[in-house]
Formats: C-alpha cells, structure tokens, sequence
C-alpha cells in the first residue's frame, strides 16, 4: 500500500526532526536531567512538526530503556506510540472534540493509572478550538495533576487561548521553515524516491507550500505522479 511521503518520511526520533534544532535540543536537555515539566505547548504555523515532536517526546518518555532522548523505536510501547494504538499515549482533536463533556471524560481518566507505560500522555492537538468552558474544566487539572500525567498541547493559533492555560505551559515556539531548509529536504526525499527535480522547480513549491513541510510534501507527491521519465522539471 502506498505511504504519502508526508507519513513516510516523518521523523521518528529528535535527530531526524528538521528545522526546528532550538526546541530539540531543550526538550533532550529536560530528559537528561529529568527536568520534564507537566504541560507543554507547542506553537507555530501547519506542517512545521509540532504534533510529530509531540510523538516522539511521548516515545522519549515512556520507551522500555528510558526515559531517553533517543528511544529505541523497537520495544512494545515505542512501537505502539508510533502506531498511534498505545492506551497511555491519547491524541485528541481538539476541534472535533471542543466540549466540556469531552474535558470531563479526560479529567475522570486522568486518575487513572497508566495501564503499561511509565507515563499517561495526553496530545491535544488545536488546543485553542477548546470551548472556554473546556478550558476552564482542564485548568485544575492541568495545575496539579497526578505525576504520571503530561499534557502536550499544539496549536497554529495561541493568542486565542486562554491566559490562565498558557501561564500553565511551558511553551515552544516551532518557525516556519525557510527555503533552503525545504529545498535540502525535498531534495534528499527525491533522491530517494528516484526522481530528479530542478532547482526552479524546488523554488515554485516553496512558493506555493508557505513554509510547510508537510505542504511541501503533498505538492511534490502531486508532481512525482505527474513526472515524465521520472524528472520533474
């Protein structure tokens, strides 16, 4: 079955994390000398690898031979994370899932103890599509919850949250990615994936992508298909 190279080639681990070294190095530096805070925010436009640093820092957290900044990727829980199947490690929509019932749900298993991993991880992703009344049911929570509790948070937009969510957070701010930063990526992908591609044509999807990788990926999926002879001009 075919993997969009968006999904593909996402990082698995902090080395291969591009373009966003500043963050990396703290969140490492945290596991190192066992400074993990209990509420994360990570801030910054699409496709720039804020829920992708979440994962792997969920991994770093709770795989088998750590905590680590360099999980193994092979142990039951790694694994189980990376497929997005681990019952301790829980992604929530935070557009689709905005109410105040939701948030009550989460505070109810919150109390709950991990069932297998070392750590019960909650990644809400646009977090600032919470309700206020959400929010507001998240805030005792999130100031003291149980030590075996992380909250990751992601958000494109964190001048709409809450004050009182924020002072919470240790926050991150993720940039967009600048054009060499993109060209060099995509350029090693299609070396890759067997196709050459030209400089100019390494510029327009720039353009086009607003300093998104993931976006980036998407348009040179488009084109691959589109190559004549394996060349994308």
């Amino acid at each position: 079955m075919y993997l969009v190279l968006a999904r593909k080639y996402r990082p698995a681990n902090f080395d291969e994390v591009w373009g966003q070294k500043h963050i990396v190095d703290v969140l490492k530096k945290a596991l190192k000398d066992n400074r993990v805070a209990h509420a994360y925010l990570f801030c910054g436009p699409r496709g720039t690898g804020k829920t992708s640093v979440a994962r792997i820092f969920a991994k770093s957290l709770n795989c088998e031979n750590g905590p680590s900044s360099k999980p193994c990727g092979e142990c039951d829980l790694c694994r189980a994370i990376t497929a997005g199947s681990c019952l301790d490690v829980l992604e929530i929509d935070g557009a689709s899932n905005r109410g105040i019932e939701e948030i009550r749900n989460l505070r109810e298993n919150v109390n709950l103890t991990p069932s297998k991993a070392r750590f019960k991880i909650y990644i809400i992703d646009e977090v600032h599509m919470l309700t206020n009344e959400a929010c507001n049911a998240l805030l005792k929570t999130l100031e003291e919850p149980p030590a075996y509790v992380k909250f990751l948070f992601a958000t494109t937009a964190p001048e709409k949250m809450m004050s009182t969510i924020l002072s919470r957070c240790q926050r991150f701010n993720f940039q967009p990615f600048r054009t060499e930063e993109i060209e060099s990526k995509l350029k090693d992908i299609c070396k890759k994936e067997g196709v050459s591609i030209e400089d100019d044509a390494l510029k327009q999807i720039y353009g086009f992508s607003g300093g998104s990788l993931r976006d980036a990926l998407g348009i040179l999926d488009q084109l691959i298909v589109n190559a004549d002879e394996n060349t994308i001009t």
